[in-house]
């Protein structure tokens, strides 16, 4: 009887305990002591952070103080290796940690140094020379502003060709390794286009290449054998003149007669030359080691140009803000409607519309110095940009890069002026559209497609089958009047004829010195030039550069740089597209009109 009180007892106390009162009060109360638990970690850490933090830093300033550099010495000479590539735009890609400065920066470095009277002088350590031709020539340019102000300029190299002699020739003495390792390449020029219309043959792939303007190449290789009188005619128009100048400006600082100058480079004498071969003809003024040379003429005291900035930055530290200010914006790489699959720069319209919409509220902001390097891209894109440039209240000028050609100089055509280098590439105001064929391929692996349609020319963009007369004549009209466009905007745009427009159009490309000739430029002169003219007109004795008007979370940046390839599906349409569209061209530029111009990289490093 007493086990059975017992139980009963057991089993009211678990009814009491299990009650869902009890339960809620003791889940809250457990709940309660684990917030409790861990808001006290958490403070502790945050409390270690801190800590750790002001330790870090103490440590970090004992550190800078016990290791602070000296001070730039007195008659010093800044070596400075001319080894990277130097992007224009001020972002940089977040995988890249090569490029400390852009090239706009590297220039105002050059600017610093010439008001430094500690510095006697600068030693250039060029050999391949990854700078495109205009920023040679611009670099040149401040190269002479340094020697007008007394600094000695000396250029050492173990080789020699013609992009990097270009530089070489501002220098007040060239100076060559003295061994027979030591080569140059000094030449005429020699450029090679890939045609694959045989090769696509064999792998029965084709394309459907729709051009408007007969000298717009882009996209022949996959159609034709061979390259075509028009091609052939402009390149051999761009190289010869870019060759007879080299010899002119070799001739006359070298002071070698002309005729037996060309005589020379054509005849292959300075290819694979030796140094003093070199000397004898008065290309370079010394053979010697870098040592030899640094003990003959005297130098004593040399540090690189990036210990030089990082002595100046320890002496002084200041901020000089002015309330005028003048913003660059840049327009580098691929013109896109977004921003695509790859790492490299893209030109998107969001983007620089958002930079001009704030330079144009920004009050202190008086003017814009739009600064492109781009050979073109989506039609769309280019337009919409061209309209946001004609659309800021504040006066936009242009400075051309290495190249602002097609898509380039559609919105390039929309600045108050336009100002280049003489080794720019421009022009090419043409439209082409490239359409993939892989029907042939898909009959020869056995891939049979039935298709089911309801409306005209809704598979004109499907390369699993041929185009039709029709479809072609559709895509040309499409793209004669988007042509049509551009003449339009150009013509509006430098205050010209749509007939003049015409005959300087057709798809040719000029270099900076002929478009100036022809009205497709205002004036010649790098980017620094264009800043100064831009505060002259607007008669601005004092202002700032804003090189950046953007600012983006962590999240966006790794969406725009990280290689989206990575995450791309494997199609057998996409890899097929990979075999006949230029690598350099993004997706959204397949299977319509675009306005971008071809090959321009052989000019670029030639």
């Amino acid at each position: 009887m007493e086990n059975k009180e017992n139980e009963i007892k057991e089993i009211q106390e678990e009814v009491k305990k299990n009650h869902p009162q009890k339960k809620r009060r003791r889940f809250f109360k457990n709940f309660k002591r684990a917030m409790k638990f861990l808001f006290i970690e958490l403070f502790k850490s945050i409390f270690r952070v801190i800590i750790l933090g002001l330790a870090i830093f103490i440590i970090g300033k004992l550190i800078k103080i016990d290791n602070r550099k000296p001070s730039v010495p007195e008659k010093v000479y800044l070596e400075v290796a001319l080894n990277d590539k130097v992007n224009e735009n001020r972002i940089k890609n977040p995988f890249d940690i090569d490029n400390k400065l852009n090239f706009y920066g590297f220039l105002k470095n050059l600017n610093q140094i010439n008001k430094d009277k500690r510095v006697e002088g600068l030693i250039f350590k060029v050999g391949y020379l990854p700078l495109n031709n205009a920023q040679i020539e611009e670099l040149k340019t401040k190269i002479g502003e340094l020697k007008e102000n007394g600094k000695k300029i000396y250029i050492y190299t173990e080789n020699l060709d013609n992009r990097n002699y270009r530089l070489a020739l501002e220098g007040d003495s060239i100076v060559m390794a003295d061994n027979s390792w030591a080569n140059s390449d000094i030449s005429g020029y020699s450029v090679r286009y890939p045609y694959y219309k045989e090769l696509g043959d064999k792998l029965f792939i084709g394309a459907n290449v729709i051009h408007i303007g007969d000298y717009k190449s882009m996209g022949e290789n996959y159609v034709r054998s061979n390259m075509s009188e028009d091609f052939k005619n402009n390149t051999k128009r761009i190289l010869d003149r870019r060759y007879n100048d080299f010899v002119d400006e070799v001739s006359e600082k070298r002071n070698i007669p002309k005729l037996l100058l060309n005589k020379k480079i054509l005849n292959g004498d300075f290819v694979m030359a030796s140094p003093r071969d070199l000397k004898e003809n008065n290309i370079i003024d010394e053979t010697l080691y870098y040592e030899e040379f640094l003990s003959k003429n005297k130098i004593e005291e040399k540090i690189t140009i990036d210990e030089y900035f990082e002595r100046v930055a320890e002496e002084i530290e200041y901020k000089l803000e002015k309330n005028n200010k003048i913003a660059i914006i840049y327009a580098e790489g691929t013109i896109v409607s977004e921003s695509g699959s790859k790492v490299e720069n893209q030109v998107i319209p969001k983007e620089i519309k958002e930079k001009l919409e704030k330079a144009d509220k920004l009050p202190n902001v008086k003017g814009v110095v739009l600064r492109i390097n781009s050979p073109g891209g989506s039609a769309l894109a280019s337009d919409i940009i061209y309209e946001a440039v004609k659309n800021v209240k504040k006066p936009v000028y242009v400075s051309m890069g290495g190249v602002a050609a097609s898509g380039g100089y559609y919105i390039a055509s929309a600045g108050d002026k336009i100002y280049s280098d003489n080794s720019t590439l421009t022009g090419s105001i043409g439209v082409v559209s490239i359409i993939p064929d892989v029907s042939k391929l898909a009959d020869k692996i056995g891939v049979n497609f039935e298709e089911i349609t309801n409306g005209k020319y809704a598979s004109i963009y499907d390369i699993t089958k041929p185009l039709s007369e029709e479809e072609r004549e559709k895509i040309y009209k499409s793209s004669l009047n988007g042509y049509r466009e551009f003449i339009r905007k150009v013509a509006t745009g430098r205050k010209m004829s749509e007939e003049e427009v015409e005959k300087i159009a057709g798809g040719r490309v000029w270099l900076g010195e002929e478009a100036k000739e022809i009205g497709l430029v205002d004036e010649i002169g790098g980017i620094e030039k264009t800043i100064s003219d831009l505060a002259k007109d607007l008669e601005l004795e004092e202002y700032d550069i804003i090189e950046s008007l953007e600012s983006r979370k962590l999240e966006e940046i790794f969406k725009k740089f990280l290689p989206r390839y990575i995450f791309s599906s494997l199609e057998i349409q996409s890899e097929l597209k990979k075999l006949v569209i230029d690598k350099n061209l993004d997706d959204e530029l397949y299977n319509k009109p675009i306005v971008y111009a071809p090959n321009l990289e052989r000019f670029l490093l030639k």
